[in-house]
């Protein structure tokens, strides 16, 4: 019986992040050929640089549109829509068992019709079985609504041999859509671990309480929201010493610089840096701060954890929701009330050293699990069963 570790497997996607290059690399151990197909080599509005991890990377010939969402509470976020027109010729070469597509455009769309007809579109059993892997959640959805879109999804969704998701609301969104739930499994994000901070973690002074966000400097990362709140809380807690240090760039930047603070609350502004200067500030930081307005993850909060700070993060990330929990590795909080932010910090600085190591050691061992490895494991059993799906239904029609 065929199986992963003899497979070839396709795997399409936008462009390749540095945390789905660590998953790629571990997956690509675990099947017989892996191809990754990127509709484009980086985003532009990212600052990572493309890179392949020695893997087999092929890059589409793919037409590419901007396209603006306006959420309905108020932020607009700037996203590229990527039109790959040779995804059936790359899936023909490529002679793929499995099909994984990214996402629920037209690069699954073209994905779907090639395994359709690898069964001669309903005839006999595919010979190529289609993952349509979805990461978003309900609340990320609200700005990308509209019934023709929703048809052309719970369409595509219903081709799939099966669906994963990321958290559970995304798994509730599609659930809702109308995926049986004996067709949906986990396929989950996990940190770069270039950027993670493994080494001891050491107590620091408690007379101040030492702040890290990482993330683009855009609307909707909630960082102009986040500054005020933070302006706020420094006001009312006039003996807490904040030192917050933010990594990234963005076109909010110089705005921001310019705000005034008050003078226990210290900002450092450290623009775009590698992944070896993150590392180093993980490893200097108590507390991650995710202000974000809206993000069907967030993987920093992930990074942080594995880092060992506390996370303070708004409740519009599903990372957020799913791994933080109240006074055991961070706290949730809502991004538009500062009192919200204030409990958490003051939370905070209110342990002493101890306690405060004690948390950070908590945070480590909450996402102890969550490894580029495990995602790895996810993707293959779930290659695995629906390799020993088609053997079987092969055999009964013997």
């Amino acid at each position: 019986m065929k199986r992963a570790s003899s497979a070839t497997v396709v795997y399409l996607l936008n462009f390749f992040a540095p945390d789905v290059i660590a998953i790629a690399q571990a997956w690509n151990e675990r099947v017989g050929k892996l191809i990754v197909l990127l509709s484009v080599a980086m985003e532009g509005n990212r600052s990572w640089k493309a890179e392949d991890g020695g893997l087999d990377v092929r890059q589409q010939r793919t037409l590419t549109r901007t396209r603006t969402d306006h959420h309905p509470s108020g932020y607009s976020d700037v996203n590229y829509v990527h039109f790959p027109v040779d995804t059936l010729k790359q899936l023909r070469r490529a002679r793929a068992d499995v099909v994984v597509s990214a996402e629920l455009g037209m690069r699954s769309m073209m994905a779907a019709m090639h395994c359709a007809r690898s069964g001669w579109f309903g005839f006999r059993k595919r010979r190529c079985q289609l993952i349509i892997a979805v990461s978003t959640s309900p609340w990320i959805e609200e700005s990308r609504s509209g019934w023709l879109r929703r048809s052309q999804r719970s369409w595509l969704l219903s081709r799939a041999d099966r669906v994963t998701y990321h958290g559970p609301e995304c798994k509730q969104w599609l659930i809702e859509l109308g995926v049986p739930e004996s067709r949906l499994a986990p396929f989950h994000y996990a940190a770069d671990p270039t950027k993670i901070y493994k080494g001891n973690l050491l107590n620091q002074s408690a007379d101040r309480v030492r702040v890290l966000t990482v993330g683009q400097l855009i609307n909707r990362k909630g960082v102009r929201e986040g500054l005020a709140n933070m302006i706020d809380v420094a006001r009312q807690s006039s003996g807490v010493l904040i030192e917050w240090t933010l990594i990234g760039g963005g076109p909010l930047l110089a705005e921001l610089q310019a705000t005034a603070t008050p003078d226990n609350l210290i900002v450092d502004w450290r623009g775009n840096c590698d992944a070896e200067q993150i590392r180093e500030a993980y490893r200097d930081h108590e507390v991650m701060f995710f202000p974000t307005r809206g993000d069907e993850w967030g993987l920093v909060v992930d990074e942080a954890l594995h880092s060992g700070l506390a996370v303070i993060g708004n409740e519009r990330a599903q990372a957020v929701t799913t791994l933080i929990r109240d006074d055991e590795n961070g706290w949730q909080y809502e991004i538009d009330d500062a009192d919200s932010l204030g409990n958490a910090l003051n939370a905070f600085a209110k342990l002493n050293a101890d306690d405060r190591l004690e948390m950070r050691k908590q945070a480590r061992l909450s996402v102890a699990d969550r490894t580029p490895e495990a995602s790895a494991d996810q993707i293959t059993n779930l290659i695995d069963e629906l390799l020993a799906e088609r053997q079987s239904d092969d055999s009964n029609h013997r």
